[in-house]
Order: structure tokens, then sequence, then C-alpha cells
């Protein structure tokens, strides 16, 4: 897993956005939409939307990481490995299959659908074993990055991520024939990969950015 390039294409985008401003006048231009789903601060409210975006987009790599080891430790490599394989991929798609954007705005989408790819994975996991793979919400903030990006362009990444995560788990249901993977997920015997969610706090909510909207 290369999470070094991942890094690098962050820190190339971040170098050009702070010349092109392509992403700051985007998120300008969104901010009356993104006020309906959260609060944010009258005078400074295009910035706190490039950091919260710019950390969304930051997080992947670490995730990557994160998941990656915490696997190995708990000899679930098997299990996990699919996932990261597919949200790497979908990370460092070629541009032309992300709209053609590029700097930050790209990178915008690419972590759209790593994080969808993890919240599907988690859903997945709740009606196949009745319980998340890791326990980290992600819905608020994948909320607001899809109301940043916009329709269709945001539906159309939707159905990238449904389409991934159709071909990780296919039809077969490995997951709940296997002791070990049951084990770990009912925390009785490995609660690595668990504890590991703890250094992703909910980004929304730790930003300071109360929501207007309600999720059963």
């Amino acid at each position: 897993m290369n999470t070094q390039a991942l890094q690098q294409l962050i820190e190339t985008a971040v170098v050009s956005e702070q010349e092109t401003k392509h992403l700051h006048d985007l998120l300008a231009q969104r901010v009356e939409t993104i006020e309906r789903i959260i609060e944010l601060p009258e005078t400074v409210a295009s910035e706190r939307l490039y950091e919260f975006v710019l950390r969304y987009i930051q997080q992947v790599p670490q995730m990557l990481e994160d998941l990656h080891h915490g696997s190995i430790e708990a000899g679930l490599t098997q299990y996990i490995s699919p996932i990261l394989d597919v949200v790497e991929s979908l990370y460092m798609a070629p541009q032309k299959a992300l709209d053609g954007k590029t700097g930050l705005v790209a990178l915008m989408g690419r972590a759209f659908l790593a994080h969808r790819l993890f919240e599907e994975v988690n859903d997945t996991y709740i009606m196949r074993v009745g319980q998340p793979m890791i326990p980290f919400d992600m819905t608020m903030s994948n909320v607001i990055v899809h109301s940043l990006i916009g329709e269709p362009f945001a539906n159309e990444l939707d159905q990238v991520v449904m389409v991934a995560a159709k071909g990780i788990f296919g039809s077969h249901k490995v997951y709940e024939k296997n002791d070990k993977f049951l084990a770990f997920m009912s925390k009785k015997e490995n609660d690595n990969l668990v504890t590991i969610a703890q250094n992703w706090p909910c980004m929304s909510t730790q930003m300071g950015l109360d929501n207007h909207l309600q999720f059963a």
C-alpha cells in the first residue's frame, strides 16, 4: 500500500491551490447551500469550509495506514486488504475519471469516494453481522462533501462506490462463515481495528460544525 503517493498528491495539490484558489472559489459558491446543513461562522465561512475539506482529504491516507497495520495485528488482512486496495485505487484514479477536475477539487471527489466506501462497508457489516466494522460516524461529513461537490456529479460518485462495494462483498457470505472474523466483529477476541477508530473523530463535530439535520 503506497500511502506516500497519496500524501504526495495532497501536498502537490495544496501548493497548487495556493496559486489557483480553485477550491476556495468553489467553496465560496457553495456556502449558502452548506449553511442549510451546518452552522458556519459568519465572517470566515469559506475558510472554515476549506479547513474542513482539507482535513477530510488528508484523513484518507492515515485511515488506510491505520487499518492496514491494525489488520495485520488482528490477523485479518485477508478481509481488510481488498477494501484498502479498492480505496487506494479510487483515490489514485486518473483525473478523467473524476470529470476532469484537478488539484484539491479533484482530491475532494477522490476523498469522497474513499469515505463513502468506508461508510458503505460499515453499513454492509451492520446488515450482515449486526455491527459496523469500525464505530466511526462518517455520515455527516459525507453529506457536507456531497453538497460541496454538487449534483449530478456527487450522485455519479455514489454509484461508483456502490459498484466498488458490490465487487468487494459479492454475493458470498464468507464473513459470516469465518469464526475468527465473527469473533473480531463481536469484539470478544480482537478489537484492534475497533479502537483505531478513536483516532478518527467525527470531523464535523470536532470542528464545531453543528448540523441542522436529524438522522434516524
